[in-house]
């Protein structure tokens, strides 16, 4: 058997094109590691079962005196890939046959690391994935084989590793390593058409600084506004070249590593009626069999913070439609109760007992659920999402939790989860190679065939300059000592380097007639990017030492003069601003929002009123039930400190005869927590939870001791109001109703402070208290009715009627009589309504929120909905 040694994919593709223009037969072309699955066939050897990953991981735990030994408990995935690059590294340059030693008598921290890293790889005794092939063949090749391997490298063998080498040593004592030097001589090497040219003086000057400078020939840097007008200025440039003449096989676009060039340009020369070849299939598909394990532990060790099991809800795996899976979703996340259609299959109802009913906390329990819960989803049609794989994940998770089995639960379970990565997976299918295509390789592939046109992308700081290996926590330049202690054949840095300065030199090599070099200015984001280190190396090609400039060889691409680029003038049309204009609606339309499903009136509410006040359009889509979807993590904002103080001062009608202590407040202050927001008492919201506590304390402190001073009793919480103003139904829930004789005093709690209140009852734009004093009145017709708030922020009581003052809390009344507080409110009400039946809704424009804000309302209503948002007009003169 013959085997043709190439080093990538897209060299062996085009060696195997040469082959088959030739009908050659019984060839075999591939890497290294095609190589070694070869030997591994011929010899008969079995590849090893071991997991390499797996091991590495269990053996560094292990290793409780080495060097990683704290760090790992601390960030175990971030250490794992330090000490997995360094093992990778070291075994790199360490021969076949032969174990690494140690350093005797270490001098420094880099001799100590290693001899850890050292005991590491003797503990593993194995090379990682089809490397260790090498070494079962090392120990087997003087054994009979099934035939002879005659191998031919195609590549520059100072490119492989010294255990590499080894192995061409061995094949090549053998008399198989090309034992016929012309057999395969057909084979096209890529040779320039002028070795005298502009471009191939420029590649043989590069890293070159004791050459002269030459003429700047056949050269362009051109910077681009980002990385998409990169694409779009190669596009045009490509399709510039292929119209004169060039041939679409004759031009090569190189882009860098990371970034989405390939997938913009396969859209763009799509689009341009170019075709792109040697890119990878765009078939990556979301880990959601991952991310389904994942949330369902997070949900077991975060049981207070809902979104992981909403993630696991609506995660398409689970049997029920995406609608139903977002609707339960939104319903957990609300703390309501999950149920399904009567028309819900029996594997639905399943999987819903399941989510709703967690084991106990225990690992044992807790894997069962998850692999009952995976057992019982749906097969997806998701390539590489099948149910093998689900089983391997499932496996993996019982090796992470017998793993982690000496650790408390919780910690045991958050380190599985580490280790459960969850992300996009990445296409394993081989690059669609096409004749008479625009041939894509990536910074680093080498070009095994000469072009006309070479175009580079991404020029840009951090691309296409020499990168120090990845060699974990020993840094690159540490190694070179310790290659003289330890006898491995480890190159210096500086003879690294020198091996990638000659890979690009011979990349430039690859162009017969131009080299264009573009990069971006800005990020997405906006910031600045700065050129590739080598545009240095280059300026020491063209430049002058002493009129050294870089940056003056770059010009913009709009105003470059390129022979392919072409540019064209378009004259935009200024936009105009769309004209929005108020809604006109048939009233029967705005009627059934406002009845329920059974034809019964929905009553308005004072919140309800205040958003028709604020804002016809959000008063509408709220009736609708039309609001944002969007998930947010639960955190202690406004929101959620009124809820826990209004239920800190509910819980407080019950004990207020009681005696008055700290202690007595805590008893309430933590059945609130745990009631309403479970997650404060978790560790990271400690501070937090400590300072609203401190706050609802001082507010209940006072109010308390005010109470008890004025003789007032708290006689209801949460009391219902019902009833009928302005011809329309009304309801409400007040927060506390207060007696004292025949007064009656009706009280909500706010957790800001009083300025802003006092405003709107001075302004006249006041709701609240009028409509809950009017709706009391109605069915207690006795006595003196007041309402009003208690600010807690600053411990103020403020009602529409004078009240005695207070060494306990502040007292204050507004200086305008009961119907001027809420006059302007009144009359802006009765107007809304009046449009609301006759089909108008009123749009807002953008001065409203400071109108509202200057009269002591914050216009939540104008921001809250992203629909009213983007249907505000701009200022308009008012009538």
């Amino acid at each position: 058997m013959d085997f043709l040694l190439v080093p990538d994919a897209l060299t062996a593709s085009e060696t195997r094109y040469a082959l088959a223009q030739r009908n050659t037969m019984g060839t075999k072309v591939g890497s290294f590691s095609v190589l070694l699955e070869t030997l591994a066939e011929l010899w008969l050897i079995e590849p090893s079962e071991l997991d390499w990953n797996v091991a590495l991981q269990e053996q560094a735990l292990a290793m409780e005196n080495a060097f990683w030994a704290k760090s790992i408990r601390v960030d175990e995935p971030a250490t794992f890939a330090e000490l997995k690059a360094s093992i990778t590294f070291l075994l790199n340059y360490s021969p076949l046959g032969a174990r690494p030693e140690a350093v005797p008598s270490p001098a420094n921290r880099n001799q100590r690391y290693y001899n850890d890293l050292v005991a590491l790889v003797r503990r593993l005794e194995e090379r990682p994935d089809t490397d260790q092939l090498a070494e079962q063949w090392f120990k087997e090749h003087e054994e009979l084989c099934i035939e002879p391997i005659y191998v031919y490298p195609w590549l520059p063998e100072n490119s492989l590793y010294p255990w590499q080498c080894q192995v061409l040593e061995i094949l090549r004592t053998k008399g198989w390593v090309t034992p016929e030097p012309d057999k395969y001589s057909f084979i096209p090497s890529p040779t320039p058409e002028n070795e005298n040219s502009p471009i191939q003086q420029f590649a043989n000057t590069l890293f070159h600084s004791d050459k002269a400078p030459m003429e700047l020939e056949n050269l362009h840097w051109l910077t681009c506004r980002d990385h998409l007008q990169e694409v779009e200025a190669v596009t045009s440039m490509v399709q510039a070249a292929v119209e004169q003449g060039t041939k679409p096989e004759r031009i090569a676009v190189v882009v860098p590593k990371g970034g989405d060039y390939e997938l913009w340009l396969e859209k763009h020369f799509e689009y341009a009626g170019l075709i792109a070849s040697n890119l990878r299939p765009e078939s990556g598909v979301f880990d959601w069999q991952s991310s389904l394990i994942h949330d369902l532990l997070t949900s077991r060790v975060q049981p207070d913070i809902p979104m992981a099991m909403m993630s696991a809800i609506i995660n398409p795996l689970m049997p029920w439609a995406p609608g139903v899976g977002h609707k339960l979703a939104e319903r957990f996340g609300k703390g309501d109760e999950l149920t399904l259609g009567n028309e819900a299959s029996e594997q639905e109802k399943a999987m819903l007992r399941l989510l709703l009913n967690p084991p106990e906390l225990s690992s044992a329990t807790v894997l069962d659920w998850v692999k009952e819960i995976a057992e019982n989803t749906q097969g997806l049609k998701m390539k590489g999402l099948g149910k093998k794989r689900m089983r391997t994940l499932l496996d993996n998770t019982r090796r992470l939790m017998g793993l982690y089995s000496g650790q408390p639960f919780i910690e045991q379970i958050s380190n599985v989860i580490r280790q459960t990565p969850v992300a996009t997976l990445e296409s394993q299918e081989d690059r669609v190679r096409y004749l008479h295509a625009i041939n894509i390789i990536r910074e680093g592939e080498p070009l095994p065939f000469q072009v006309d046109e070479l175009f580079v992308l991404g020029f840009n700081q951090g691309h296409y300059a020499y990168q120090l290996e990845a060699t974990g926590p020993i840094a690159r330049e540490g190694w070179d000592q310790l290659a003289t202690v330890s006898g491995l054949a480890i190159p210096t840095v500086e003879e690294s380097q020198k091996r990638w300065e000659e890979e690009f030199s011979e990349l430039m090599r690859r162009a017969d007639h131009r080299v264009t070099f573009l990069r971006s200015m800005n990020d997405h984001q906006g910031g600045a990017l700065e050129p590739s280190e080598t545009l240095l190396d280059i300026a020491l090609c063209v430049q002058p030492l002493e009129k050294l400039d870089p940056e003056n060889l770059e010009l913009p691409a709009l105003k470059a003069e390129h022979p392919l680029l072409r540019k064209t003038t378009i004259q935009l049309e200024q936009p105009e601003s769309p004209k929005l204009k108020d809604l006109e609606l048939a009233p029967e339309l705005i009627q059934q929002a406002r009845v329920n499903q059974d034809g019964t009136p929905k009553p308005e509410s004072p919140s309800s009123l205040e958003t028709l006040m604020q804002s016809p359009l959000a008063w509408l889509l709220y009736r609708l039930g039309i609001k944002s979807r969007q998930w947010e993590p639960k955190t202690p904002d406004i929101s959620v400190q009124g809820i826990i103080a209004h239920k800190v001062f509910e819980l407080f009608q019950t004990h207020q005869k009681d005696v008055w202590s700290e202690a007595l407040f805590d008893r309430l202050f933590n059945q609130a927590v745990q009631e309403e927001a479970s997650f404060l008492d978790s560790p990271q919201w400690r501070l937090k939870r400590t300072r609203l506590r401190n706050r609802i304390y001082r507010a209940l402190n006072s109010f308390a001791g005010w109470c008890q001073q004025e003789n007032w009793t708290i006689s209801n919480v949460e009391l219902e109001l019902q009833g009928q103003l302005w011809n329309t139904p009304m309801r409400g829930f007040v927060d506390a109703v207060l007696t004292n004789g025949n007064q009656t005093l009706i009280v909500d709690y706010k957790t800001s402070k009083h300025g802003s209140r006092l405003k709107r009852l001075e302004k006249g734009y006041e709701l609240q208290t009028l409509i809950y004093r009017e709706l009391f009145q109605h069915g207690n017709k006795a006595g003196e009715v007041m309402s009003g708030y208690y600010t807690l922020n600053d411990t103020t009581l403020l009602t529409d009627k004078p009240l005695q003052p207070s060494d306990q809390l502040n007292v204050l009344q507004p200086e305008p009589n009961l119907a001027a507080q809420s006059a302007e409110a009144v009359e802006l009400v009765q107007e809304r309504l009046r449009d609301l039946n006759n089909g108008a809704i009123k749009l807002n424009e953008r001065t409203d929120e400071k109108f509202w804000k200057d009269r002591g309302i914050t216009a939540y209503a104008l921001t809250d909905n992203p629909v009213v948002s983007r249907f505000t007009r701009e200022e308009e003169s008012k009538s």
